[in-house]
């Protein structure tokens, strides 16, 4: 809900949905009709950027469980076309 969205404080809405493009300290971004959004971590499940290994690497978290691959790391995950930490 809109109370609960960080992202108004910076000009932007809160998304509808929960696929994440991005993250940085502010927190889970993405995008919908052609605008950028903030994802609300506690409505969809995310893991936060502190308990997320992967964001350390430039990569989100993902909110599903599926390994494509492991390394040295942690497990991958891979969303909407990029590789995700689980």
């Amino acid at each position: 809900s809109d109370s609960k969205c960080w992202s108004k404080s910076l000009g932007y809405s809160c998304c509808k949905t929960c696929n994440v493009y991005t993250v940085d300290k502010s927190g889970s971004w993405g995008y919908e009709d052609g605008k950028w959004c903030g994802i609300d971590a506690e409505t969809c499940k995310i893991k936060t950027e502190e308990k997320c290994w992967s964001s350390g690497y430039g990569y989100p978290c993902c909110n599903n469980c599926k390994v494509y691959f492991v390394d040295d790391n942690g497990e991958w995950g891979i969303e909407n076309g990029n590789w995700c930490g689980i």
